[in-house]
C-alpha cells in the first residue's frame, strides 16, 4: 500500500490546476467503441477516491494507476495463498504461479516507473503508455494462461478486475493533453 500516499498527494497537487473535464465527462469518452470501457465501471471505480470528481485527466490516471496496483498487489497474494493451499491441483498452480508472476512484474512497473514517473515532472507520455499497456498485458495473460490449459480461473473475479482496471488505466492516460 506505499503507493496509495501518492493518490493523496497527487490530490492535493490537482486542486491547484484547472481541470478541463469531469469524471462523468471522461467516462463517457472511455465508453466511446473506441476505447471500450464501460461507463459504470469507469465511474465506480474511479469515484471511490476522494476528489476524483474534480481531478482532470492526469489526475484520473494518477489515481487509476494507484488503484490497478492495489488490485494487483491483492491478486499476488491471493495467488500465493491458493499456490501453498494443498487442495489446488498441480496444474492449476503453474497456471496461478504464471499469474503470481505477471502481477508482480505489473506491481512493480506500477510503483517503481508508472507511479513514480507520474509524480515526478516532467512527465514522458509516450514512456507511461508503454509502461501501462505492458501492465494491461500482464493482466490479459493471466487470462490466457487460464484458457490455453483449458482450466476454470481460480480467480476469475480477480483477473477480471486487473484486466478492466488496468485497461482504464491505460485508457484514461491516452486523454491526458500535453
Amino acid at each position: 500500500m506505499k503507493a496509495f500516499p501518492s493518490v493523496l498527494v497527487a490530490l492535493l497537487l490537482l486542486s491547484l490546476f484547472s481541470v478541463d473535464a469531469t469524471l462523468e465527462e471522461t467516462c463517457k469518452e472511455l465508453a466511446k467503441p473506441e476505447h471500450e470501457i464501460n461507463f459504470d465501471f469507469c465511474m465506480t471505480t474511479l469515484q471511490v477516491v476522494p476528489g476524483s470528481d474534480k481531478a482532470d485527466d492526469l489526475g484520473l490516471t494518477i489515481i487509476a494507476a494507484n488503484l490497478t496496483y492495489i488490485n494487483f498487489t491483492h491478486n499476488q497474494a491471493k495467488a500465493e495463498e491458493l499456490i501453498n493451499d494443498k487442495n489446488v491441483s498441480e496444474e492449476d498452480k503453474k497456471s496461478l504461479a504464471v499469474c503470481h508472476e505477471l502481477y508482480d512484474l505489473g506491481a512493480y512497473t506500477l510503483l517503481h516507473y508508472v507511479i513514480k514517473d507520474l509524480g515526478s515532472p516532467p512527465i514522458d507520455f509516450d514512456k507511461l503508455k508503454v509502461d501501462l499497456s505492458g501492465v494491461w498485458d500482464d493482466a490479459s495473460t493471466c487470462n490466457d494462461t487460464w484458457n490455453e490449459g483449458k482450466q476454470k480461473s481460480l480467480m476469475a473475479k480477480e483477473d477480471d478486475d486487473a484486466y478492466k482496471i488496468s485497461n482504464l488505466a491505460l485508457s484514461v492516460s491516452t486523454l491526458i493533453h500535453h
